[in-house]
């Protein structure tokens, strides 16, 4: 694996995440014929993306290790790359799959893949930040932040997840104070925060969550309080099988009528004795086709009303999180309001304006240090990437189902502003959202990985192309 800001490879994959390094592995599965790869990515080690760059121990996998293959012809693969580890070499493949291991060891393990790759002598490593694109008469021409230049025959958009900027003004942002305004996904910021601070977080999800297992395993003291429209936390994983039941009886149905058939269905479960987590296990492969089987009308009811029951049960946390969770709230050490906030005052403690959920009154929170947990920009329009902006801006893409993504083929294909399929451009992952909306778990990221590789390979393999 070689540095360069200047070269010309058959495939540019920008951004060297876990999606990026999936793709990448795919491409690289044989001796012979491999094609060349330009990884594009600026961070100093691959594979990790925003959620496995953590050095923290408390950030856990959302999923037990059994479910985290990074193959779906092997799911068992995870677990033996674990057991092959110094640290779990007295630990059996069962005990192992049923574990939430820390996310920094799934990024160790997507690196030690990727590394691992039969043709990985033919993958070049550019160690810089993809800042626009530009058709040529051999594909295309990515232009490099550092001023590189990297030409391919064929680019894959992998960047990930963006995180959200914070969803308020900022009066007398020139005063801000260093430190008093912190990025959730900025892991070594969140555990530098000092031990008597108060804390304000903003956002509920699972950012906040990270944030929250930080602050706790630093023996934190000051009072946190976190701030959600909603009022609402991410649930716990429970040890349940899928449940039975017939999904495809929910295609026909809108919003509120799969509300209350899921409803049911989990009361059915609990009068059984059987956790409910079982009935969103069985949805689990099934998401995408019932979200395309909704009209644009019932998804948007759906992002308007149902979105955040919909995120909290689906989007579930380990159950030792969710231990720490609920320790520090019934300790009186966290505490989560519901409310909209207006705006974030800036002087010697910042200052976060909201309107209460329940009565639509104002209120404050004064805190020593603001944490940003709002979690992904979904919207494209609003994503703080000059990559994307280019890609806009020339009409080489163009904003997804409800301006959600970008709108992309069944095989991940980017559409021009027109609808029209680009050659030799596809992306996965978060940016095809709109269309699919599971698009960012593990499986659904492997799945596609898979997918790109053989319409890349395919490409290569037609000579009048």
């Amino acid at each position: 694996m070689t540095t360069s800001s200047a070269c010309h490879v058959d495939v540019a994959i920008l951004g060297g995440g876990a999606s990026g390094a999936l793709v990448a592995a795919h491409l690289l599965d044989r001796v012979d014929g491999a094609p060349s790869v330009a990884l594009v990515e600026p961070r100093a080690v691959l594979a990790r993306g925003a959620a496995y760059s953590t050095a923290r121990g408390e950030h856990l996998l959302n999923v037990r290790a059994g479910g985290m293959s990074a193959f779906n012809a092997d799911p068992t693969h995870f677990v033996a790359w674990l057991q092959r580890q110094r640290a779990h070499a007295d630990a059996g493949a069962a005990a192992l799959a049923s574990r939430f291991m820390p996310r920094r060891e799934y990024g160790a393990y997507l690196e030690a893949l990727l590394e691992s790759a039969p043709g990985a002598a033919r993958l070049q490593r550019v160690a810089a930040m993809a800042a626009g694109i530009t058709p040529v008469a051999a594909g295309y021409r990515i232009r490099l932040a550092d001023g590189g230049h990297v030409d391919a025959r064929m680019v894959v958009l992998a960047i990930g997840n963006l995180a959200a900027p914070l969803p308020l003004p900022l009066a007398g942002a020139d005063a801000l104070g260093v430190g008093q305004v912190v990025e959730a996904w900025d892991y070594e910021a969140v555990a530098a925060i000092d031990g008597d601070a108060d804390v304000c977080i903003v956002g509920a999800g699972l950012s906040m969550v990270d944030a929250l297992l930080t602050l706790h395993a630093g023996d934190h003291r000051g009072r946190i309080t976190a701030l959600s429209r909603n009022g609402l936390l991410p649930l716990a994983h429970a040890v349940a099988a899928p449940a039975a039941g017939d999904w495809t009886a929910l295609l026909p149905l809108g919003v509120r009528g799969r509300l209350r058939a899921l409803r049911d269905w989990a009361r059915h479960e609990a009068a059984a004795g059987r956790p409910w987590q079982g009935v969103l296990d069985a949805l689990r492969p099934h998401v995408q086709a019932l979200w395309t089987a909704w009209p644009e009308a019932e998804q948007r009811r759906f992002l308007r009303h149902a979105v955040r029951q919909w995120d909290i049960h689906r989007h579930r946390i380990a159950p030792e999180a969710a231990a720490v969770v609920a320790s520090l709230a019934a300790e009186g050490r966290f505490v989560l309001h519901a409310g909209r906030a207006r705006a974030l005052e800036v002087g010697p403690r910042p200052r976060i304006l909201y309107r209460r959920r329940e009565d639509g009154s104002d209120a404050v929170i004064d805190a020593d240090v603001v944490v940003n947990a709002t979690g992904m920009e979904k919207r494209i329009t609003r994503a703080r990437s000059p990559l994307l902006q280019d890609l806009l801006a020339q009409g080489l893409a163009r904003p997804g189902p409800h301006g959600i993504g970008i709108d992309t083929g069944v095989d991940g294909a980017l559409f021009d502003r027109d609808g029209r399929p680009l050659p030799g451009l596809w992306t996965l992952g978060a940016l095809r959202a709109g269309s699919l909306w599971e698009s960012i778990a593990m499986p659904e990221l492997r799945g596609q990985a898979l997918q790109v590789a053989d319409a890349v390979h395919a490409r290569l393999a037609t000579p009048s192309r």
